[in-house]
């Protein structure tokens, strides 16, 4: 392969016949006097409505007069210009014969450099594939690092790097594991549905959150179950106040609606919750609809 010998080809060899330029305005320092007195003629102008037609003339005058200028210095780099313009032109015509022979050099190398990623990437992939099967994982449980394809990180390092995650991916999962089998249990053992708790788990809730959160919930349905026994066994102790047997029926005292029927009688071992008052209230009205009773 042919190389560039830096003794064959130099920018010292790059010979250029240059004569700097000179520019320069003639009589200038009239010009500028000429210049400076044109403005004077114009400067602490009062503007009224009286001179505001003369005012608008005046700034035309003067813009027309610095127009004049600057056209002056345009046409003047124009000129001054070809030169350069010509040796650009010729500079450009050799940098583009070197770019067609760098061209295919660099689509060369680009494509070796791009062919050699590749099968990095590929040995990347194949020895994470390795270590999270061996770790009962599947590649797309870690992260990939694009780190991990550079030529300047050694095997061992990069087979180091890989297992680390690996391995940490496999504690988290242990982990995740656990904490849900020790809030099924806990919710087995609290007689509240498990799904929810664990769904709270799967998002990522520390478990010892999601059981204090059971906690609060099982002791607040326990009390609401209370207070709905509570309720019932009230409500029972005062209907039984407003009610009485009548032959083979008991009727409603306050509204005559007969209840039910008179069913066989059997002997019950209960235990009523009541105050002093409605236990009184009780006793008598199972003496005066004939039914037996003891306090043991």
């Amino acid at each position: 392969m042919n190389s560039l010998n830096q003794n064959e080809v130099s920018v010292t060899n790059f010979g250029v016949k240059f004569t700097p330029a000179s520019l320069a305005i003639q009589n200038y320092d009239a010009m500028v006097e000429q210049t400076k007195a044109i403005a004077a003629k114009y400067a602490n102008l009062m503007i009224t409505e009286r001179t505001l037609k003369a005012a608008k003339q005046s700034r035309a005058d003067l813009r027309k007069f610095r127009g004049a200028i600057e056209d002056k210095r345009k046409e003047v780099r124009r000129e001054y210009a070809k030169p350069y313009d010509d040796f650009k032109d010729k500079v450009d015509a050799l940098t583009s014969i070197i770019d067609q022979a760098i061209a295919p050099i660099d689509e060369g190398v680009k494509g070796l450099e791009e062919r050699q990623r590749q099968e990095r990437e590929e040995a990347v992939r194949q020895e994470i594939k390795t270590i999270t099967e061996s770790r009962g994982l599947v590649p797309d449980d870690i992260q990939y690092d694009q780190h991990w394809e550079n030529k300047s990180l050694s095997s061992i390092e990069r087979t180091r790097q890989i297992a680390a995650a690996a391995d940490f991916v496999k504690s988290q999962k242990e982990k995740h594991e656990a904490d849900r089998n020790a809030i099924a249990h806990y919710a087995k053992a609290l007689d509240v549905d498990a799904g929810g708790w664990l769904g709270m788990v799967d998002q990522g809730v520390e478990m010892t959150d999601v059981m204090a959160r059971m906690d609060n919930y099982a002791e607040q349905q326990k009390q609401e179950a209370t207070n709905e026994k509570q309720c019932q066994e009230a409500q029972a102790a005062i209907d039984a106040l407003h009610q009485k047997k009548v032959g083979e029926h008991v009727v409603d005292t306050e509204t005559g609606e007969v209840m039910d029927a008179v069913p066989d009688k059997y002997s019950y071992v209960i235990e009523v919750s009541a105050t002093p008052y409605e236990m009184a209230a009780l006793t008598a009205y199972m003496t005066e609809n004939g039914m037996s009773w003891a306090v043991k």
